[in-house]
């Protein structure tokens, strides 16, 4: 039978309406957490850098939805970027397509995209599966010239493989690692702390705290004050389906440790966490993460992305590392040279953190902080640019 492709932009939220249950069931099929249009647009709504006009691109087969482009047109340096939402904020986003259907939804999405006014100087795929290559598939079917493609930074992205059996996984680790975790347990319990999973804004505000406790010794935290707005949003929206959970360790005095999951199809992804520093010698982060992959197995999860960053913690709980990656569309015409060279300033910040990742960890953490009070700032949010 023959396809009918075709595609509608939306650019408005109230005209999203009609869509957004076909845009959650794909991020479902393609086991996507972070691209749940609860997610996003939480995001959209709230985050204190997200700015410009929403352009999401809904992909049909006849009437069955195939495909979502969850694109914004932002204004950067005088020229307009496409960027996906959520970017800065979460990893593993990008397009979705039912699968097998793919190609034919990139072919839908390069055109919509070309036509968007104003014309995109740039289309900016931030932290998305480098398996995925969807800024390839776009740029092969892109009306006219075909477009260079920039590749700004690759990452570690470890995977842990569940499989729906947290027992079994457990039992894969090493001896030393399952003796540890037993014994840390055990003093945790004797010290009267305990496991609960919720998504109520007061655990939201722990997970947060927490954090930045955590980080406060490592030259601070890029997760800014609109965030508390962005994940109370989001849990509005996704908890009453078990999509947005907080995984808490209590003490007789309050949370020691905290972990937000968010869950699509047999996926689940940890955002980040926190614990309090007076508590790490039983390791009360690890501790958080396996009370996490405890209650995901129970749910029928078969892989939990640990995200970005190739962090030793990572490395010891994960059972394959799927790197993501940031690249860059530019369409080739007669603007080209003038959007590369006003971009270039974006792009200098982007080889200077590339470079920052390869120093050792206490001058990594010296440059954050000057991060934070010098130009580099101003020119792209910290958030993008991950050490």
């Amino acid at each position: 039978m023959p396809t009918e492709v075709r595609t509608v932009v939306v650019d408005d939220e109230v005209g999203l309406g009609p869509y957004l249950q076909g845009w959650e069931d794909l991020a479902v099929a393609c086991n996507r957490p972070f691209c749940l249009p609860g997610w996003m647009l939480a995001w959209w709504r709230e985050a204190e850098w997200a700015r410009g006009e929403l352009r999401v691109v809904f992909v049909f087969d006849r009437d069955e939805l195939i495909g979502v482009g969850p694109f914004f047109a932002n204004p950067t340096f005088g020229l307009i970027e496409l960027r996906l939402l959520a970017a800065g904020f979460s990893h593993r986003i990008g397009p979705l397509a039912r699968p097998g259907t793919e190609d034919r939804v990139a072919a839908a999405l390069a055109p919509a995209l070309a036509s968007t006014r104003p014309q995109p100087a740039s289309i900016v795929f931030e932290g998305v599966d480098e398996a995925d290559a969807w800024p390839q598939r776009i740029a092969r079917h892109w009306p006219s010239h075909q477009p260079r493609i920039r590749t700004d930074a690759k990452m570690d992205a470890p995977l842990i493989g569940l499989g729906g059996d947290y027992d079994s996984w457990l039992g894969k680790r090493s001896k030393n690692f399952r003796k540890g975790t037993r014994r840390r347990s055990n003093r945790l319990e004797e010290a009267g702390v305990r496991s609960r999973t919720t998504a109520e804004p007061e655990a939201i505000e722990s997970l947060l705290a927490l954090h930045h406790a955590r980080w406060l010794e490592r030259g601070g935290s890029d997760i800014d004050g609109g965030s508390a707005r962005v994940l109370n949003a989001a849990a509005e929206k996704l908890a009453a389906d078990s999509r947005f959970e907080i995984v808490l360790l209590e003490g007789p005095d309050g949370p020691i440790s905290a972990e937000l999951m968010v869950r699509a199809g047999d996926t689940a992804t940890l955002w980040t966490g926190g614990f309090d520093p007076a508590w790490s010698s039983l390791a009360p982060g690890t501790m958080s993460i396996l009370a996490a992959l405890r209650e995901a197995a129970d749910a029928g999860v078969r892989s939990v992305d640990l995200g970005g960053g190739g962090d030793e913690y990572k490395q010891r709980l994960a059972d394959v590392n799927r790197p993501i990656a940031w690249q860059t569309i530019f369409p080739r015409g007669r603007r080209y040279p003038l959007i590369r060279m006003r971009l270039a300033p974006k792009h200098a910040v982007h080889a200077a953190r590339r470079a920052g990742q390869r120093l050792p960890g206490p001058v990594r953490q010296m440059m954050r902080k000057l991060a934070r009070r010098t130009y580099l700032q101003p020119l792209i949010p910290l958030p993008l640019l991950p050490l």
